[in-house]
């Protein structure tokens, strides 16, 4: 475990993992991938990578921002973070919970979960996750859940619109798995609404156990190829703004729309290498800046 682990200065996560197929969907090929395809994928997440050191040359300190890889075509992005001291986080593979030869910072997995679900389907979701959650804590290397929520028709109606119903039902799951002995060190989630009352008491769920979870609230997380426009849009400012100024929440996961265009125009031949590197770097310097300025003009410290 890296000396990053637990750090109290992350201010985002990015993620780097396989929630893009880099070869299916930036490289556009078949199920059949050769060699040479996953080698110009794995190429393409490392210009990701670069993005962020040179985000940190820009100004970013390292302490402030992590990396969300997969072991497989990112596995050297992760020992490349490894060597600068990054925080990293990685997902078992294919049901291998043997966590501690991940050599990262947290074991990270996306969950989808209604509390009002099948109750059997539940069951055995949290009795997997539970297993995954005690092997964490034995070896060392903290839990990181990516937690969303989707309502029903009927739920919908019952709360009074979707994002009341998504935010409720994230309070709920967040119960649920804390009920069922899961806990972990950063929970990431999905903002319902720009509501600060909501936020603030699902942060407050959240840190409900006696490891004090850092919470993160998700953003980017839509693929956007055809994007031209690199600001960073005011639903998105909006979300940093709240993650900064609320004492709950420690900072952002960032999805693969912050770099997800760039990597497509990068391998369409739009733009060059050196651009792609360039426009993610600054993308990322920018949802830092707008981060750090949120929370120093507001009370959290």
């Amino acid at each position: 475990m890296t000396s990053s682990t637990m750090t109290t200065d992350l201010n985002f996560i990015l993620a780097l993992d396989d929630r893009v197929d880099f070869c299916a969907d930036v490289l556009s090929t078949g199920v059949s991938y050769s060699a040479a395809v996953r080698e110009e994928a794995a190429k393409l997440k490392r210009v990701v990578f670069d993005g962020v050191t040179k985000a940190i040359e820009n100004g970013v300190q390292k302490s402030e921002i992590g990396l969300w890889v997969d072991t497989d075509l990112g596995e050297s992005v992760l020992l490349r973070a490894r060597a600068m001291s990054l925080t990293t986080a990685s997902s078992p593979d294919k049901g291998n919970h043997s966590l501690g030869k991940l050599k990262v910072d947290y074991t990270a997995v996306q969950l989808t979960l209604n509390p009002d679900g099948p109750e059997e389907a539940r069951k055995e979701l949290l009795t997997r996750l539970k297993t995954v959650s005690d092997l964490a804590r034995e070896e060392c290397v903290p839990l990181l859940i990516e937690l969303n929520s989707l309502p029903t028709a009927t739920q919908v109606e019952m709360y009074g619109g979707r994002a009341e119903a998504q935010g409720m039902l994230l309070l709920m799951a967040i119960q649920q798995l804390q009920d069922a002995g899961i806990t972990p060190a950063i929970w990431a989630l999905e903002p319902t609404q720009d509501d600060d009352v909501l936020a603030e008491a699902i942060a407050a769920q959240a840190a409900l156990d006696d490891h004090r979870s850092m919470v993160l609230l998700v953003i980017d997380g839509y693929l956007s190829s055809g994007k031209i426009d690199t600001s960073i849009d005011r639903s998105t400012r909006r979300i940093i703004e709240l993650a900064a100024k609320n004492t709950g929440i420690a900072g952002v996961l960032v999805g693969p729309g912050a770099y997800y265009r760039h990597i497509v125009q990068l391998s369409e031949g739009l733009i060059t290498r050196g651009e792609a590197v360039d426009k993610i770097a600054g993308y990322l310097g920018d949802i830092n800046d707008i981060f750090t300025r949120s929370r120093a003009a507001s009370e959290v410290h």
